[in-house]
């Protein structure tokens, strides 16, 4: 797992990144504007020139000359803006480029740690976190309702028509999902759709700008064991990320210390009104308070909107 530092790193790295693709853009555009009109390469080395002896004219302390050369550096580059636009270009179009206006891509303002960083900072623990356990690519577009049979089961259930439901209410919450949605429990069988139409919720929310997490729970929780001192980072950005997918609850092999992380997770989301989609093999509810306990089952059955998936194994199919 990696460790505080090394995302710090990546995060300086993809700064410089940045500030290396602004810097070709810079040097394409300055080619294409010198190449058109070579008369606005002229007038920006003589602003250069006239910036130098601005700066000794303030240093020596003499405000008349300092003044000349300024209003003289004035013009000039009105000149120059206006020669921009008259061959089609943008008045800012020799401006440097910054992805981040407030630390020019620098990560800090003032000393301090700019938000640009911060996000960065948090994404590469997010694609960490993801890395382990990968969401798989899926869309409600690839979601087929004619898998499902269309004829009652022996509970009095038509499979199609419950799945058609499940599918408009999941379309629905992706369309207007806010972070105080209520959170999702999906229950049913194997195969049954459960993780496609959660990570086609994440599809939509994701391309919205909003920051999801998704985390099978085998491979969230084996990760946890295996790293229990260095867990914190991860545990914070599940906390706090506006909406957190896990996975299979059922399938991990779950400590004492393990279930009180689940139950954490569980728990700090619901009092913070920050929605979760939880998915499940689990059948029933005596099955879960078997696997959970009563603490965490009426979390997950009080607190969501359950779904529960029926049909036969739709995989064969795919």
């Amino acid at each position: 797992m990696a460790t505080s530092t090394e995302n710090i790193s990546l995060a300086n790295d993809t700064l410089a990144r940045r500030r290396q693709q602004n810097s070709t853009i810079m040097m394409h555009r300055q080619a294409e504007v010198f190449a058109l009109v070579p008369e606005i390469e002229e007038i920006g080395y003589e602003i250069t020139s006239l910036g130098a002896k601005y700066t000794m004219a303030t240093l020596a302390k003499n405000a008349e000359r300092a003044a000349e050369i300024k209003q003289k550096m004035t013009a000039l580059q009105d000149k120059q803006t206006n020669l921009l636009l008259h061959s089609g270009f943008a008045a800012d179009y020799l401006e440097p480029v910054f992805t981040c206006s407030e630390c020019r891509d620098k990560g800090f303002v003032n000393g301090k740690i700019c938000t640009c960083l911060k996000q960065e900072i948090v994404k590469q623990r997010q694609n960490m976190l993801t890395a382990l356990s990968p969401a798989p690519k899926t869309t409600f577009e690839d979601f087929h309702l004619d898998y499902y049979p269309d004829k009652a089961d022996d509970n009095g259930i038509n499979p199609r028509q419950q799945m058609a439901n499940i599918f408009e209410y999941c379309k629905s919450f992706a369309e207007n999902f806010s972070t105080d949605v209520k959170s999702i429990f999906m229950y049913g069988s194997s195969g049954l759709g459960k993780t496609h139409l959660s990570c086609a919720i994440a599809d939509v929310c994701l391309k919205k700008g909003f920051v999801v997490m998704y985390a099978s729970s085998q491979s969230l929780f084996e990760q946890i064991e295996q790293n229990k001192h260095n867990v914190h980072h991860m545990l914070n950005d599940i906390m706090n990320c506006d909406l957190f997918i896990l996975d299979d609850l059922g399938t991990e092999y779950l400590t004492y210390y393990g279930q009180s992380i689940l139950y954490n997770i569980i728990n700090t989301r619901m009092i913070n009104g920050t929605p979760c989609i939880y998915t499940s093999n689990l059948t029933s509810e005596k099955d879960l308070v078997k696997k959970y306990g009563e603490k965490i089952t009426s979390r997950l059955m009080g607190n969501c909107d359950s779904l529960y998936f029926v049909g036969n194994d739709i995989r064969p199919k795919l």
